[in-house]
């Protein structure tokens, strides 16, 4: 048994969802044509294809963390795994790949129908295509980790959910305080550069995490939720961090920015 094999026994319990989401691109292209115009229709149809496909690629990814790990844990099926000849690394990993596939299968096949409707893909290049991906790819992998340790955090209905709060409550108001901060120095893109910054860690962070449930929670859920949470809350709290060692040096660095002087009400 693999990293595959795991793949696709997560996927064989979970295929209709390619069904159901070639059906959503399907009644979406059937709505184009009470469009009267054939312009609108194929721009329509442009819009609603991309969108479609990457919010339905969010939201499968969404649902599959969060019952990737802990829904066999409540079901008390997760040992099976476990007692098979397999790193707790290939177990994670194999989940992961499946829910991503999953969802980036899923969001190509509701916006199939209406990319080739439309004619947008003669249109793109392979950049707009890779950038399309890489937000679908990316968001997924985010929503997919996100979700799976608030579903081991919800499900074992501890107390150490208020430390879960906590730290999820400091980080949003030191991210907006040094965000505000970025702000009145007019440094916008690099307040951007600091989200992809925070982005990226917590993920990371959110990737380790679910491994040491794996590994180390094993098919304890209450000592699952306490690896998850110390683990996040230490992320948490470096990448705070390191946004507020980023953020001093922009500040130190970056010239002032210029206020505009306002108009005398004198006229010369």
């Amino acid at each position: 048994m693999s990293i595959l094999a795991v793949t696709r026994r997560e996927w064989t319990g979970r295929r209709n969802v390619l069904l159901l989401a070639l059906g959503i691109g399907v009644i979406m292209v059937l709505g184009l044509y009470f469009e009267p115009d054939l312009k609108t229709a194929h721009e329509k149809a442009s819009f609603m294809g991309v969108f479609s496909g990457t919010m339905l690629a969010w939201v499968i990814a969404l649902m599959f963390g969060a019952t990737m790990v802990s829904r066999d844990l409540e079901e008390r099926r997760f040992g099976f795994l476990l007692n098979q000849p397999l790193h707790p690394a290939q177990i994670f990993l194999g989940k992961v790949l499946a829910g991503l596939g999953l969802a980036l299968a899923s969001g190509a096949l509701a916006s199939l129908p209406a990319v080739l409707l439309s004619g947008l893909w003669r249109q793109v290049g392979l950049r707009d295509v890779g950038s399309v991906l890489g937000v679908g790819l990316a968001g997924s992998l985010s929503l997919l980790l996100l979700f799976h340790a608030v579903s081991i955090q919800v499900r074992s209905r501890s107390l150490w959910l208020l430390l879960d709060l906590a730290a999820w409550v400091l980080f949003f108001g030191v991210v907006r305080w040094l965000s505000l901060r970025l702000i009145e120095a007019g440094a916008f893109p690099e307040m951007l550069h600091l989200w992809l910054v925070l982005l990226a860690g917590v993920t990371l962070g959110l990737g380790l995490a679910g491994y040491l449930q794996v590994a180390q929670g094993r098919t304890d859920l209450q000592w699952s939720h306490r690896w998850v949470s110390v683990t996040l809350a230490s992320t948490l709290g470096l990448m705070l961090l390191v946004g507020a060692v980023d953020v001093a040096w922009v500040l130190k660095h970056r010239p002032p920015a210029v206020k505009a002087q306002p108009r005398s009400s004198r006229i010369h």
